[in-house]
């Protein structure tokens, strides 16, 4: 998997040096530039990233994709229950709603009607006729919370050449899309063919722009950026709407706040030896077994993960309460930051919703927990309807070798497209700060200069006149 052989190849060749981008398929796909490698399965496996700085080959770094989550924000309004939570109840409808449903609103309206004679017996019955309905419609159509990625099969689909005006191959764009799911995952079809990783590697440093928004970020160099993209998710709490429309329409006053329901992205983050990489080759799912990580930063703060916690119930994942627009987690160990980090977004966007055209900015929480030698991580996005969510995280390397000025703009794909496209050169701001900050300091000394000049000869001073 390791072995240097290249069994394709895409150049990009320009003054002499060679920025190759080489691509080495097989049971595992290696991309590699001057900078990193990295490894992702083919053979319909979840989306999965091996990377490590070339110089430092012994430190190896791991992202899993390991599936998503809906959960209802009623008591944590952030976070989503334990996984082995949804593991082990499999259905939603039976670990939230039904509870919510009797309590909330069955039992007041039922106290309400009684001894209110033949009247509130007939509301009664209605009431719960439906409210019967409400309860088989979760038991018989609500899918399971927890998508587990490794259920279903994955396609891995053609790569790309990213190519400039010219000709120039500044990188490779592919994505793994879910294809399907099996029979004993009943109501979850609806997600095969509609949640993407896409994936872009530059061999250039560029200005990314999200299409139908003022959104831009920078992409350096040896950075994998990627989109988790879902599209049309059927909210458990939407096939309510008919039965609540019902009971709205004999008259019962009752809202199902659909606001409340959440999707989070579950991503494991781990560590392990370069020794290790032929078990990761063979047994993907238990990587996190040989997985060495220690610590890992959040922004400034470092985080033991070599305890698990997510065995215990009195330990809860701890939100990520940073006002940044890209939030980094980096590896390290008990003293060093290593080089390896995975950062994203803290903003998604969502299309199409709540009409067509329509493109919102929607805020992204987070939230992790140590789980033994690697950190589970949750990205969470509120509602949003059948649109379409795209939402952006990257891995890579901190590294002084590379440039970290922009050389092109690109536009970032949407929807189900893949390649982005180069719009062309990048062009810095008229403005931009290092340039305010040298006009300021101009600006300063000619005024200082004047000032002293007036004062000492007391005299009118006209810098366009002078040496006349």
């Amino acid at each position: 998997m390791i072995s240097p052989i290249i069994a394709s190849q895409i150049s990009a060749v320009e003054d002499g040096e060679n920025d190759d981008v080489r691509i080495v398929p097989g049971k595992w796909y290696k991309l590699e530039s001057d900078i990193i490698t990295v490894l992702f399965p083919a053979g319909g496996q979840k989306p999965m990233f091996i990377w490590w700085y070339n110089n430092e080959p012994d430190q190896v770094y791991v992202v899993k994709f390991q599936g998503l989550i809906e959960w209802f924000a009623f008591d944590h309004p952030l976070l989503p229950g334990s996984p082995e939570t949804y593991n082990r109840l499999r259905e939603a409808w039976n670990y939230t709603w039904r509870e919510r449903l009797e309590n909330w609103y069955f039992k007041p309206e039922e106290e309400r009607w009684m001894g209110m004679g033949d009247m509130g017996m007939t509301r009664l019955m209605i009431m719960r006729q439906i409210m019967y309905q409400i309860m088989q419609q979760m038991q018989s159509h609500w899918h399971r919370a927890y998508l587990p990625f490794n259920a279903g099969t994955w396609s891995l689909g053609d790569i790309h050449n990213i190519t400039a005006p010219g000709g120039k191959v500044i990188g490779v764009a592919f994505a793994f899309t879910l294809e399907s799911l099996p029979d004993w995952m009943p109501n979850m079809q609806f997600a095969e063919n509609n949640i993407m990783i896409r994936v872009r590697f530059y061999n250039e440093t560029v200005e990314e722009t999200v299409p139908g928004t003022d959104y831009k970020y920078t992409v350096n160099a040896g950075e994998m950026k990627m989109d988790l993209v879902v599209n049309k998710w059927e909210w458990n709490i939407d096939t309510l709407n008919e039965l609540i429309q019902q009971l709205r329409d004999e008259g019962f006053d009752i809202t199902i706040p659909e606001g409340k329901s959440r999707l989070a992205l579950w991503v494991n983050l781990a560590s392990i030896n370069m020794t290790k990489l032929p078990l990761a080759e063979e047994e993907p799912e238990a990587i996190e077994h040989y997985s060495t990580t220690t610590h890992m930063e959040i922004e400034d703060d470092r985080e033991d993960v070599t305890v698990n916690k997510t065995e215990t119930e009195t330990e809860l994942e701890k939100p990520i309460e940073i006002n940044r627009p890209i939030i980094k987690i980096k590896f390290s160990n008990e003293t060093d930051t290593l080089g390896g980090f995975f950062r994203y977004v803290s903003s998604a966007k969502v299309s199409d919703y709540p009409e067509a055209g329509d493109v919102n900015m929607v805020p992204v929480k987070a939230a992790y927990i140590a789980a033994g030698a690697h950190m589970r991580l949750f990205l969470g996005y509120p509602y949003f309807g059948n649109g379409t969510l795209e939402h952006d995280p990257s891995i890579g390397v901190d590294t002084i070798s590379v440039d970290a000025t922009p050389k092109y703009t690109v536009q970032a794909p949407s929807g189900s497209g893949i390649t982005p496209t180069v719009i062309g050169a990048y062009i810095p701001p008229l403005f931009s700060p290092p340039l305010m900050i040298a006009l300021i300091a101009v600006i300063s000394a000619t005024a200082i200069m004047l000032y002293a000049v007036k004062w000492r000869r007391k005299t009118p001073v006209n810098m366009v006149g002078a040496g006349k």
